[in-house]
């Protein structure tokens, strides 16, 4: 991550993103069988199913760990943003098409050095049998979720608006790998699913920056809303403004917000 070569926006100059933070946690996690049937129990993957796989036998979650990691936007990036409020910069788009590629080229070396070890391990951000799945109570679902299992381990917790608020911030992106052998655990900080957000508190911040009013006190997240508006308005906006058409995302809410660089005070 060192490595501007690798660590890229390519078309622009500058690191796609800051220095990562990791976490480890274990396949015996009570959390992992919890988010499976939480999300979607015929579909939704425990560490240990997606060795078995690969690999194409049983493995002991005991003697299962995850390696995942929080990949932040950098403070220029974040800068720029924040400035927005109808779509995003260039900069914050390079980071979600080529920034993304940095992190599953990393997960794909972690996996690949750890197999060199004699280590069995998949990164299933980079696996063909990652998937994306729809879902009536979600409206989209994948087979792996990079968000949980940061939560998992111990590098965050949701807000508002879905997104992951870490000592980093909410404004990141994430990674993991699955490695058949005993790490320890990180440390979880916090007990509650949503401790950091301060939506509890009074906290509108990431309801006032979404320009597709896809945020609510009482519902969370729209994803249907917010895709929409990606694709109908977001995406026009970046062909006029940079005569960018290669991916249309916003995230806008991860910017402008208590929680964009860390880990917000209490309003109380």
């Amino acid at each position: 991550m060192a490595d501007p070569k690798l660590n890229t926006m390519k078309k622009l100059d500058g690191f796609a993103f800051d220095t990562p933070l990791v976490g480890f946690s274990s396949a015996t996690d009570e959390l992992y069988p919890y988010y499976k049937n939480h999300i979607d129990p015929n579909f939704y993957r425990l560490p240990e199913e997606w060795l078995k796989g690969y690999y194409k036998h049983d493995f002991d979650p005991k003697n299962v760990s995850v390696v995942s990691w929080v990949l932040p936007q950098t403070e220029d990036t974040r800068k720029k943003a924040r400035e927005c409020d109808d779509a995003p910069t260039l900069e914050w788009e390079r980071v979600r098409v080529y920034g993304e590629e940095c992190n599953r080229d990393m997960a794909e070396a972690l996996q690949n050095w750890l197999r060199e070890q004699g280590i069995e391990a998949i990164a299933p951000i980079v696996s063909p049998e990652f998937s994306w799945g729809d879902s009536e109570r979600f409206f989209l679902i994948s087979n792996w979720s990079e968000r949980h299992t940061a939560l998992i381990s111990g590098l965050g917790t949701f807000g508002l608006c879905d997104g992951l608020i870490t000592k980093a911030g909410k404004a990141v992106r994430y990674g993991s790998v699955i490695l058949n052998a005993p790490l320890t655990p990180t440390k979880r900080e916090y007990t509650e699913y949503n401790e950091y957000c301060q939506a509890k508190n009074g906290c509108r911040a990431c309801i006032n920056r979404c320009p597709a009013d896809a945020i609510t006190p009482e519902g969370g997240h729209n994803k249907a809303l917010c895709q929409k508006f990606q694709q109908e308005t977001t995406a026009k906006i970046l062909k006029e403004r940079y005569d960018y058409d290669e991916l249309a995302v916003c995230g806008l809410c991860q910017t402008g917000v208590p929680c964009e660089a860390g880990i917000p005070e209490k309003l109380n």
